[in-house]
């Protein structure tokens, strides 16, 4: 009877854990990373950090047909080596530059449904980050 216990606590340990994914808070320079708001992340080398501010999606729901498909806009706070503050759009901005760093806006997810409401923290940024040539 122990057993069987053990084995339904384990099962059920084993679903929660599946259930909460964590996004570390290093990256490195060149990959698509994912990123979440309000998080702070450094680099690898601890040469660059950051945090995402603010998302804002006006992205048209894919259930829905727009006459325009909409934008999300991700603010980014650079806190190092320089302060600045960028925002990138999948609209007119996927790139913009801080000091010798180029940070380049790849996806947000999840895409809107007009069902479903999206909580800021639901969202993943995937970006990637280059260290430019002096």
């Amino acid at each position: 009877m122990k057993t069987l216990y053990f084995f339904l606590a384990l099962t059920f340990i084993s679903f929660i854990s599946c259930d909460n994914e964590t996004v570390p808070d290093s990256f490195s320079f060149g990959l698509e990373n994912d990123f979440k708001i309000n998080g702070e992340y450094h680099s690898t080398d601890n040469s660059v950090q950051f945090k995402i501010t603010e998302i804002n999606d006006s992205r048209c729901p894919s259930d829905v047909v727009c006459v325009w498909e909409g934008k999300v806009d991700v603010k980014i706070q650079v806190e190092s080596p320089v302060s600045g503050i960028i925002t990138l759009s999948t609209y007119d901005n996927r790139v913009d530059t801080v000091g010798n760093y180029s940070f380049k806006l790849i996806d947000v997810s999840p895409y809107p449904i007009s069902t479903k409401t999206i909580k800021l923290d639901e969202y993943d940024v995937t970006l990637k980050i280059v260290e430019l040539a002096d």
